[in-house]
């Protein structure tokens, strides 16, 4: 009998923790990376602001810094900083990807401009920079956005970076260049 009553205190005591400690949790929706204010690629709070380049004016091999970058979200148009490739950097531009036919008229949307963008650099980047599952690298996106598109912005831009945020040295399509196709 005793063994009985010790058996449903201590279920007891175990389901009031499980209780408490649902009840202080947070119960919201997770907070998106950006939420969290983490920048992998953060300045010293002391360094001097950069002016940004426009999107359009990338070329492929071009790299660049950013204010801010968090992993899986696009790249923020307003806030890319062009550097020499000979020095360490954020970005470099492996691709540029029109919409077929030159895109619609009407901007068909974040969603369908993220999946276009997700889809065309992951191709580019397997083309271009060799098997992305077994890669060091990763890719964003810089994507036209309801502003731009209406300016006559169609060009997804892929950019390539560490995959653990590592600054990169030189130019990542250069290195890639001369490997063989099958080294890639």
């Amino acid at each position: 009998m005793r063994r009985r009553r010790d058996r449903g205190v201590a279920l007891a005591t175990i389901t009031i923790a499980v209780l408490v400690t649902a009840a202080c949790t947070e119960s919201g929706r997770p907070r998106s990376a950006r939420s969290t204010g983490f920048d992998p690629f953060a300045a010293s709070s002391f360094a001097a602001p950069r002016p940004a380049a426009a999107p359009a004016s990338l070329a492929i091999g071009d790299c660049f810094d950013t204010d801010t970058f968090a992993p899986g979200d696009a790249i923020d148009r307003g806030a890319i900083h062009v550097v020499a490739c000979a020095n360490p950097h954020e970005h470099e531009v492996y691709a540029l990807v029109a919409p077929p036919q030159g895109g619609a008229r009407s901007y068909p949307g974040d969603a369908a401009m993220r999946s276009f963008g997700d889809d065309q650099c992951l191709a580019a980047f397997t083309a271009k920079l060799g098997n992305y599952r077994r890669s060091t690298l990763d890719f964003g996106v810089i994507a036209p956005d309801r502003s731009s598109w209406d300016h006559g912005d169609r060009t997804v831009i892929c950019a390539v970076h560490d995959a653990d945020f590592t600054q990169l040295s030189g130019s990542v399509l250069s290195a890639m260049s001369s490997l063989a196709p099958e080294a890639r």
